[in-house]
């Protein structure tokens, strides 16, 4: 083990790094045989300067008969992924995501999620080969916030797109991606950032695939929740969701289609009973909070397109029309909107009659959610600066997609495709000229021809059915 570590010591080093990878891969057998030496051994190791060899170490660390949760492991690793040097542990990305999750496990087992946060922030940017590029680091950094309600230790990360996976340089893998889309929504609606939610939803909805499984279930019914919050309706799923998965949802999302009928004929009492009958169903799934939130939102547009009508109304008659069962609770509704910043109104406490302001209108557009959001006015300095920041953000997906225009045109597999097809094309059609030639002297010959090529016969086909009806 002294060897083992003094190879790591002088050969962490840019120049040898590639050699020290090398050797530790070969040396699984040391490590097992002096198991009981790793913790040692790490006290002689910079995490900083030696951070290929320190991972190693803890990777096997781990592998043992460690109890979790092991205090002094958490303490080792979250200092290791806190000074981690990048370039080193690029060079071994299956090592460094190992402890990464072994580190998770620890932390979870201890009850103390919290405590993962800011060393798994630290450890996925050292991993990231570029901010946009997505990492399994990044599914386990969101559970833990998630886990610790650390919402908004997630809103860089969550902020930032992506636009590339890589998994030769960071061991990315399928189930990374839906579970990054997953956990990535859950925090987005916990920051009630809906409209971010539903763009991560759909990443993980509409990802190519031939079975579905059981994150993109989870995930449509939150989306078709996320949907009825946000847009007051089931948004269709684009034409490019794969079929297996249609065909899954449709069988077991049963309880939440009847909700989104339910909200979508607009009757308040309707939409509680079903949230009440299928209330066993949406506690099981985790989603009797989002289905609450459904079940408020349509009553808020419901008052909200009252005001679109009307200037002036008595709080009975807006009960009513919102479906609820007094005046005073239409109160205690427009009194939290008013404060929310959902309505402008003004309520008389004498006469019960409620005034609604001008700027009513431009409220109610924006939407009972969090679709507001920012940009609803222009005319400030944030405004404008929230504009040029959405300008940006388009020229340069506009850029991004230009490049991915300019690779795939110039990739041999694409075009080799595309050069097949086409010579496909004409191979068919001159072979349905040869065979119209045939079939002019002979015409049971050119029916059989043009059948071979209806059926994707080649040329050689042609001539042959032309010269058997001589």
């Amino acid at each position: 083990m002294e060897a083992l570590v003094a190879q790591v010591v002088a050969l962490s080093n840019p120049n040898d790094i590639n050699q020290l990878c090398s050797t530790l891969k070969s040396s699984e057998g040391v490590f097992t045989l002096n198991y009981q030496h790793i913790a040692a051994a790490l006290q002689s190791l910079d995490p900083a300067q030696h951070s290929l060899g320190f991972g190693y170490f803890l990777f096997h660390l781990g592998k043992g008969n460690l109890p979790a949760p092991d205090v002094a492991y958490i303490d080792t690793a979250a200092r290791f992924f806190t000074v981690c040097d990048a370039a080193q542990i690029q060079v071994a990305p299956d090592i460094f995501c190992a402890v990464a999750k072994k580190f998770k496990e620890h932390v979870m087992a201890a009850g103390a999620p919290r405590r993962g946060v800011l060393p798994l922030r630290c450890g996925l940017a050292a991993l990231q080969p570029g901010p946009e590029v997505l990492t399994p680091l990044h599914a386990d950094f969101f559970q833990l916030c998630l886990l610790s309600r650390c919402y908004n230790a997630a809103a860089g990360v969550l902020g930032q797109d992506i636009f590339d996976v890589a998994p030769a340089a960071t061991g990315c893998s399928p189930t990374d991606l839906f579970l990054y889309a997953y956990y990535g929504a859950m925090l987005a609606i916990g920051r009630k950032q809906h409209a971010r939610a539903l763009e991560l939803l759909l990443q993980a909805i509409t990802a190519p695939a031939v079975v579905g499984n059981a994150i993109v279930a989870a995930a449509y019914k939150k989306y078709v929740c996320v949907c009825l919050i946000h847009a007051g309706q089931l948004l269709p799923l684009p034409k490019f969701t794969s079929s297996c998965v249609r065909h899954m949802v449709e069988g077991e999302a049963r309880p939440y289609a009847e909700l989104a009928t339910a909200a979508a004929a607009r009757q308040p009492e309707r939409l509680r009973r079903v949230a009440e009958q299928h209330a066993a169903v949406y506690g099981a799934d985790g989603n009797l909070g989002l289905v609450k939130q459904v079940v408020a939102c349509l009553t808020v547009r419901s008052i909200q397109r009252l005001t679109q009508t009307f200037i002036t109304l008595s709080l009975s008659d807006i009960a009513g029309n919102a479906g609820l069962a007094s005046a005073a609770e239409a109160e205690e509704h427009i009194l939290r909107m008013v404060a929310a910043g959902q309505i402008h109104a003004k309520i008389d406490g004498r006469t019960g009659m409620v005034r609604f302001a001008d700027e009513t209108r431009s409220a109610g557009e924006a939407g009972a959610s969090s679709s507001a959001g920012p940009g609803g006015s222009w005319d400030n300095a944030a405004g404008v600066a929230a504009l040029d920041e959405r300008l940006r953000q388009v020229l340069e997906l506009n850029k991004r997609l230009q490049q991915a225009h300019e690779m795939v045109s110039q990739d041999r597999a694409y075009l080799s495709k595309v050069t097949a097809r086409e010579r496909s094309k004409y191979d068919l059609a001159g072979g349905g000229g040869g065979l119209g030639g045939g079939g002019s002297s002979q015409g049971a010959g050119g029916s059989q021809g043009l059948a071979m090529a209806a059926l994707g016969g080649d040329g050689d086909f042609g001539h042959f059915g032309a010269g058997g009806s001589m």
